[in-house]
């Protein structure tokens, strides 16, 4: 089965927790973990040390380091359960690892992690496999860079632009981060002194479609991240992309296919669920009860 040789992704879970409950504490001889919390708010004590559980924040479990974690509200999370089989990558990202709790926001590369899951889970692939270790190992790496000495003066929300659509296209930048404003092409024009039929050439060239069409696709694409991966409204989403909810709906159901409603359904089947990896991991202890 093709993996990646230096570092392997055993187990991932996408799980909501309930107010007042938790995991009892516990430890892992051979694997470490990561915990992403989506939203939610509570406490994890990792070999002694209590912190704080906060939204958008990473907390890493090194191999036998006693954790448990216990959530005072309604709290969503993305956990994943791997290991690093090269000694070189082990020690360099030992080396740069980060204090926590570690902010990493929206995290799209955990998001595209647990998509890439999912969809192993329904259509097993050797090659998803692989992308998902891969993709693993570049979200580790680049938090490993960023809290290297030379890189601690890089503004961490440029770097994760940069990231972002097309790197060197700054209409980009604008809608994404205006996606709440009602933008006409009139606006992008004014914004960037351009007239409008340029900006229209500009955008058949670079992405084949219009100003207008792209910005619907990316308003869509981050309607889906709210669907998956929060608990607001469809009316809440609608105005968190500058749209009406009926014209959201059309527009969704328009783009995917089905509703809002039933995209986020859909989403939710796995969420609770183990998505195993490797048909041979068993984990080194016994997965523990919710705390009630």
């Amino acid at each position: 089965m093709l993996r990646d040789e230096q570092l392997r992704v055993f187990w991932i879970s996408r799980i909501d927790y309930e107010k007042n409950t938790g995991v009892k504490s516990h430890y892992h001889d051979d694997l470490y973990q990561l915990l992403f919390i989506i939203d939610g708010d509570g406490y994890i004590k990792i070999n002694g040390e209590i912190y704080n559980l906060l939204p958008k924040h990473a907390y890493l479990f090194p191999k036998q380091h006693e954790h448990s974690f216990h959530f005072e509200k309604i709290s969503s999370t993305i956990d994943v359960k791997f290991d690093i089989i090269n000694r070189k990558l082990e020690d360099l990202l030992k080396d740069n690892s980060p204090s926590m709790p570690y902010f990493i926001g929206e995290s799209p590369k955990l998001q595209e992690l647990f998509k890439l899951s999912v969809m192993n889970l329904k259509e097993p692939n050797p090659i998803l496999l692989y992308r998902i270790d891969v993709v693993f190992k570049d979200f580790l790496l680049s938090i490993a860079q960023e809290n290297m000495p030379s890189q601690n003066s890089i503004n961490r929300s440029i770097y994760t632009k940069m990231n972002e659509y097309h790197p060197n296209f700054p209409i980009m930048d604008y809608l994404s981060e205006n996606l709440q404003s009602k933008i006409t092409l009139e606006d992008i024009a004014q914004r960037f002194n351009f007239h409008p039929h340029y900006i229209i050439e500009l955008f058949r060239k670079i992405y084949d479609t219009t100003p207008m069409n792209f910005l619907q696709d990316i308003r869509i694409e981050k309607s889906k991240e709210y669907l998956e991966f929060s608990s607001f409204t469809i009316t809440e989403i609608a105005e968190l992309i500058g749209l009406s909810a009926p014209y959201f709906s059309r527009l969704f159901r328009k783009k995917e296919g089905i509703s809002p409603t039933e995209y986020r359904e859909q989403a939710r089947t796995v969420v609770g669920k183990d998505i195993l990896l490797e048909d041979e991991f068993l984990p080194s202890f016994e997965k523990q009860p919710k705390i009630e």
